[in-house]
């Protein structure tokens, strides 16, 4: 019998394809991680935006109290994400690695273990702090490798050197004719 109906209202048979395809299409919704996994939901709440790891810079330190029945502070940072500027709660793992974080560091965050949610007694906080100006926090703590100085602040030092104050005789002694020409003009218009 093509297309028969087995067992009351249940689809079955060759030429049923169409329903059991949507039936089960409609069904799967009510599959709390299905659902989870398919709405989208995850990106519009999640700072990182579905991503394992983030970019940031630290904004400042800060601790946080840790949940009863310990008494703490947790320590921590504010990040602001390179990605979307919004600003997380970040833990810093490992004793005294807070000392090696900077304001305006660039630093690595990463989820804290739970699949997005809080771990322990530190309440809020849904992530951590991996790696702080391309160096692993791991690797600073262990004393394997040394933070260096501030990109930017290479730079300034490099470009300061570059423009050194130079003495108007020194200028003088150097004056083509060119030069002339022009510094008498300004000289011209100044009057």
């Amino acid at each position: 019998i093509v297309g028969s109906v087995r067992c009351g209202q249940e689809t079955g048979g060759i030429l049923c394809a169409r329903k059991l395809h949507n039936k089960r299409r409609l069904n799967r919704w009510a599959d709390k991680n299905y659902r989870k996994a398919h709405t989208g939901r995850e990106f519009r709440w999640d700072p990182m935006g579905g991503a394992s790891h983030a970019s940031g810079i630290c904004v400042g330190k800060v601790g946080f109290e840790s949940k009863q029945p310990n008494s703490a502070l947790r320590k921590g940072l504010r990040v602001l994400l390179k990605k979307n500027n919004k600003k997380v709660a970040v833990f810093v793992p490992k004793d005294g690695c807070l000392n090696f974080i900077d304001e305006n560091d660039s630093v690595l965050i990463s989820g804290l273990g739970r699949k997005g949610r809080t771990v322990g007694d530190i309440p809020g906080i849904r992530f951590k702090c991996v790696n702080v100006a391309g160096i692993s926090l791991k690797a600073l703590y262990l004393g394997k490798k040394q933070k260096k100085k501030g990109q930017y602040f290479l730079n300034q030092t490099h470009i300061m050197n570059q423009f050194a104050s130079v003495s108007y005789t020194h200028l003088r002694a150097h004056e083509t004719s060119l030069h002339l020409v022009c510094r008498l003009l300004l000289e011209k218009k100044k009057k």
